[in-house]
């Protein structure tokens, strides 16, 4: 199930409108880097900063510069090779999938909240969705 999107399981907070490419397509559930003030880019690698989740799909080339975007919440994601252990505060470790953060990194920005369940590689845990 690699690179699986994040699915929505409780809504607590509604999602902000915030800049992406008009040029850009990113799927309702993708794991989105911050990179300017207030825009977003689909995560593509291990550490990128918090962004949110996209709460629905952006067409390219649909004229549109903004996308509806997650910034808490609690979502189904995908624990990636190292895995995530339950309590942790856990970070991006590849497009969509997730690992615990390690010491000091949630100063660089790359914590997304905390995990609920313990997963291996490939499963699927409940994430906090709550920037660090």
């Amino acid at each position: 199930m690699a690179n699986a999107v994040a699915v929505l399981m409780v809504e607590t907070e509604l999602p902000i409108m915030m800049t992406c490419a008009e040029a850009t397509s990113i799927p309702k559930g993708t794991c989105l880097k911050l990179t300017d003030p207030f825009t977003v880019i689909a995560s593509s690698a291990a550490d990128d900063e918090f962004g949110g989740i996209a709460a629905e799909e952006k067409i390219g080339g649909d004229g549109k510069t903004q996308i509806a975007v997650y910034r808490r919440g609690i979502f189904k994601v995908e624990a990636g090779t190292t895995g995530v252990t339950v309590g942790k505060q856990v970070k991006l470790e590849a497009a969509n999938e997730f690992t615990d953060l390690g010491a000091n990194e949630n100063e660089s920005g790359y914590g997304w909240g905390s995990a609920l369940e313990t997963a291996t590689n490939g499963e699927t845990f409940l994430l906090d969705l709550n920037p660090c």
